[in-house]
């Protein structure tokens, strides 16, 4: 055989080897993901159509990220993991300050927002943190860009959705999913109530 047509042979061998092996890897992570659930992982991976068109643009544009199987979060977990965080990341941009008088005037306003746990987390940069932190992530397919965006979406419907008027709808949700990890993977829910990240 001529040393050409080995070579060829050789890369078309490495390449079916190397290639099924760096899609397992991608799917370690959701396997993963899936194997050691949240209680958002039981909710809905859409928002309703209302709630999003009510949405400025790029707020909108972020969930479309957020969503996308290819560069957005559903990569790696669906899309019920973050839209179902008990995570919210107070109004003010990154910007300290005006995220902890955020916090000082929902402490006095609503709070049951720092009671329970399980319903609310509310922490400044919590969102910027996270997508870091995925984005950080062997395998992410995630653009700084989109971070900003998907970021952009989470922190804003992290207080639209959660908060104010919406707060009573938002427990309510977030205590029939914590029930559905329970009923359905009492193990994990032990787990996560042992470490207090229900």
């Amino acid at each position: 055989m001529n040393r050409k047509l080995t070579l060829i042979i050789i890369a078309a061998l490495l390449g079916s080897v190397f290639v099924p092996a760096a899609r397992a890897a991608e799917m370690t992570e959701k396997e993963k993901a899936m194997a050691n659930p949240y209680p958002n992982d039981f909710g809905p991976d859409t928002l309703p159509e209302d709630v999003l068109k009510a949405y400025p643009a790029n707020v909108q544009a972020g969930y479309k990220k957020l969503l996308s199987n290819k560069s957005g979060c559903a990569q790696c977990h669906s899309a019920a993991r973050p839209l179902n965080s008990r995570f919210v990341e107070p109004e003010g941009g990154m910007d300290d300050a005006k995220q902890d008088a955020w916090i000082a005037k929902m402490k006095k306003d609503q709070p049951e927002l720092f009671k329970d746990g399980a319903a609310w987390q509310v922490e400044t940069k919590v969102w910027s943190r996270y997508v870091k932190r995925m984005m950080n992530k062997p395998g992410c397919n995630l653009q700084k860009a989109d971070g900003k965006s998907i970021y952009e979406f989470l922190s804003y419907d992290s207080v639209k959705r959660k908060t104010g008027a919406n707060a009573a709808k938002w427990a309510e949700h977030r205590k029939g999913l914590v029930e559905q990890l329970k009923t359905k993977n009492p193990k994990r829910y032990e787990e996560l109530k042992e470490a207090k990240d229900l």
